[in-house]
């Protein structure tokens, strides 16, 4: 079962298309991470799922349900934290705990105490007075403590110190390890994307370029060392599977999901030199330098 699917989603705002034709698969129980530039779409996307906005065309199901028809009890199994939460700031962390407890269905006042101690949040302190990095960690704590069965985090940790940060990132992992406990964040971070996530997805140019199970696209994605003189450029680019070919110092850099034993044919070829591929070296060969 998918947490969220989405077919040939779009959004436009006039005539100018900020998403167009996004197709989603966020299975059950996975951690899963959107990245993208700034300006790709990334938070339009979030706020489409959670029905701040109407998506333009296409379909799209968060929970088995339509986009926009999560209501009561159902809608009270997401919990959405964006790039930038607010809060009102005169409210004591006590009060807005409390608040926030007397209006939730599946509020857990055990686990908000156990992340107001671990993120080190006085009670009687006065949310205006927190840190932006104590902020953030309210936001996570806050929605982790209604036991939501879907968390959508915009750019979680952007920003942090490396002390909140890590405390951050250690309450996220442990919020994870919770069975068909789904988490779809964005993140322009690709070290904490290959940390902390399984599955990805790349947002560039108003679609998903790629997507899946981070280990299994690693694993089909090469990036090879060719020696080779400058007439082999063009038969090395029109080789199924190459997506770019870039001029090295001897030969090319070519990436793509492409056998090794394939460039060897080709003529001109003198030696093929296999390399390890990280996800921010396929990031980059997807949107450019």
């Amino acid at each position: 079962m998918s947490a969220v699917s989405l077919r040939n989603l779009c959004k436009r705002y006039g005539a100018v298309p900020v998403l167009d034709g996004i197709d989603l698969e966020v299975p059950a129980g996975s951690i899963y991470g959107l990245l993208g530039l700034n300006g790709a779409g990334k938070t339009t996307l979030l706020r489409l799922l959670m029905g701040f906005l109407h998506p333009s065309g296409g379909a799209g199901f968060l929970l088995g349900r339509p986009l926009g028809q999560l209501e009561g009890k159902e809608r009270a199994r997401v919990a959405y934290v964006p790039e930038q939460p607010a809060f009102y700031p005169g409210l004591r962390v006590g009060e807005l705990l409390r608040f926030v407890g007397a209006l939730h269905p599946r509020w857990d006042p055990d686990a908000a105490k156990r992340y107001l101690d671990a993120f080190g949040l006085p009670p009687e302190r006065k949310v205006g007075a927190l840190s932006t990095g104590m902020r953030t960690q309210l936001a996570l704590g806050l929605a982790l403590s209604t036991q939501p069965q879907l968390l959508i985090l915009d750019e979680p940790a952007s920003g942090l110190d490396p002390v909140h940060r890590k405390r951050y990132l250690q309450a996220l992992l442990e919020a994870c390890a919770v069975p068909e406990r789904t988490v779809l964040l964005t993140s322009q971070d690709l070290g904490l994307v290959e940390r902390t996530c399984d599955h990805f997805a790349l947002l560039h140019d108003r679609r998903i370029q790629v997507a899946g199970p981070i280990a299994e696209i690693l694993d089909a994605e090469r990036r090879l060392l060719v020696s080779a003189g400058p007439s082999a450029s063009s038969a090395l680019a029109a080789l199924d599977g190459v997506r770019t070919v870039r001029a090295e110092a001897h030969g090319f850099l070519v990436s793509g999901r492409v056998e090794p034993d394939a460039l060897r044919r080709t003529a001109g070829v003198m030696k093929v030199q296999v390399l390890g591929v990280s996800l921010e070296e396929l990031f980059w060969d997807y949107v450019g330098e």
